[in-house]
């Protein structure tokens, strides 16, 4: 069951999406997937940056990609190539990075993830707040968890402070038998885009783990 209560944090989490941006100060700044270079990820559209340690296994846009797309009836993987995206600016879904702990997680062991995404909230016609984008993503995933069986418990909102910038924060704990698992949610909005940060861990050496990424966050 642990395995299925992952599975389902990951399906959900491939739901959503993520991108960034290059050019110089005299060109306009692009929707674009970002940088992850020398352990940092950059994104220019948000002026976010954090840093995402070694020991994490850490998937490129195109793997992202390959994930979501199911195989032929050979079994074999024909998704599109990001490079042949010539404008991003309309994709509601376009990650940017997703990290966890284990590539190949131990025997009934929780793997503890960092996800980083941005979704073009115009493109959907739902332009949410902040805050109205974290009530209904938690809400959303917490129907899909209860009608599985699976207990699931919201925490208050908050507004905690990365960088320059007030996120909204939700936090979501799990159960399921004796297992508990929490994810936690930061979001913040520029124009019609939303960038998401997704943690989730089960023990409070998790929590630090992640905690510590979090505080590398930079953002204007």
């Amino acid at each position: 069951m642990i395995k299925k209560i992952t599975a389902l944090v990951l399906a959900l989490m491939m739901l959503i999406s993520f991108s960034a941006c290059n050019g110089n100060k005299n060109e306009e700044v692009k929707f674009d997937w970002g940088t992850h270079e020398d352990g940092r990820y950059e994104n220019a559209f948000f002026n976010f940056s954090i840093d995402l340690p070694e020991g994490y296994n850490y998937l490129t846009p195109q793997e992202i990609v390959d994930m979501n797309t199911e195989p032929d009836e050979n079994g074999a993987i024909n998704s599109i190539n990001i490079n042949d995206i010539e404008d991003l600016s309309g994709e509601a879904l376009v990650h940017y990075v997703y990290g966890k702990k284990y590539e190949n997680p131990p025997l009934g062991a929780f793997n503890p993830y960092i996800n980083i995404f941005s979704e073009n909230m115009a493109y959907s016609n739902n332009l949410y707040s902040k805050e109205d984008y974290v009530e209904n993503s938690l809400n959303i995933t917490k129907m899909i968890f209860t009608s599985s069986g699976v207990g699931v418990q919201l925490m208050p909102l908050e507004k905690p402070w990365l960088g320059d910038r007030q996120f909204a924060k939700g936090i979501m704990k799990i159960d399921y038998d004796m297992f508990s698992m929490y994810q936690e949610m930061y979001v913040v909005t520029k124009s019609s885009y939303s960038l998401v940060i997704l943690i989730g861990y089960s023990t409070p050496k998790e929590k630090e783990e992640l905690y510590s990424i979090m505080e590398s966050i930079t953002i204007q």
